[in-house]
């Protein structure tokens, strides 16, 4: 058995808290540190579905990508989803931690994560952060050898666990230096064509984003949002269940996707 503040002080450790966003609220955002915990629950949102599996499984705690209590909060009732969720989580004492941006940017964060997932080699950060440029946002790196388009999204579908990618063929047909952005970070657009990338996968982009990948004669790959992070929160789930032994930790099972795909 663990505590709250051992695993808090780990999920630090692994992902610094200052490599989070300025605008970003990460860290242990309910409860007490005191606290002890034996099943722990990791997902990628806090939905009321997470919410009632995490007290319906006996969690003391979940390690949620994306955080709650995100804009300031005037009053907590059940008039609102968030609400309903809070007060649930708060009465069955569970605590909940956010590791968000800094997850995505860490050392063994997600973006380092699809990037050896995809095979990358002398990968950098995009963005480099001012204390360590080793660290940063999103990633760059190169294939060797290089891939065809089709098979380089085969590859990404595989490792993103989607059914579907939504494709922007704007550059060649050969993949070699490859962008990665997870979530939504199509703002990492004109670095990845700054550093000469061919290609740049990311979750989610707006149509006029796809127009500029294009003419710029980059391949844009979206997985979806979830696709893109919802493989590390299930990888993390084993990575504390090996550092904490004592303590059950799983990935969501009531998550899913909010999106499908639908054929005609």
């Amino acid at each position: 058995m663990a505590t709250v503040a051992e695993i808090c002080a780990d999920l630090e450790r692994r992902f610094p808290p200052q490599l989070a966003e300025a605008w970003d609220n990460t860290g242990l955002l309910i409860g007490a540190r005191s606290r002890h915990v034996d099943r722990l629950l990791t997902c990628l949102t806090l939905t009321e579905e997470v919410a009632a599996e995490a007290v319906q499984s006996g969690c003391q705690m979940i390690v949620s990508h994306h955080p709650v209590l995100f804009r300031a909060v005037q009053r907590l009732t059940e008039d609102t989803v968030e609400g309903r969720i809070l007060l649930q989580l708060i009465e069955a004492g569970i605590s909940v931690y956010s590791p968000h941006t800094s997850f995505d940017s860490a050392a063994a964060g997600i973006n380092q994560m699809l990037a050896q997932s995809f095979g990358l080699e002398q990968v950098v950060p995009l963005q480099p952060a001012e204390s360590d440029p080793q660290l940063g946002s999103g990633r760059s790196g190169k294939l060797s050898p290089a891939l065809e388009l089709d098979d380089f999204l085969r590859l990404v579908a595989k490792v993103t666990g989607t059914q579907w990618l939504k494709v922007c063929r704007g550059g060649p047909d050969q993949v070699r230096h490859v962008a990665i952005g997870c979530g939504a970070a199509e703002g990492f657009l004109e670095t990845a064509i700054a550093r000469g990338c061919d290609c740049f996968v990311t979750g989610e982009a707006r149509f006029h984003t796809l127009l500029a990948a294009r003419a710029a004669g980059v391949n844009l790959v979206l997985t979806g949002h979830y696709g893109s992070e919802r493989p590390a929160i299930e990888r993390l789930a084993v990575q504390l269940g090996e550092q904490f032994p004592g303590v059950s930790c799983t990935a969501s099972e009531a998550e899913t996707n909010p999106v499908e795909f639908f054929s005609v």
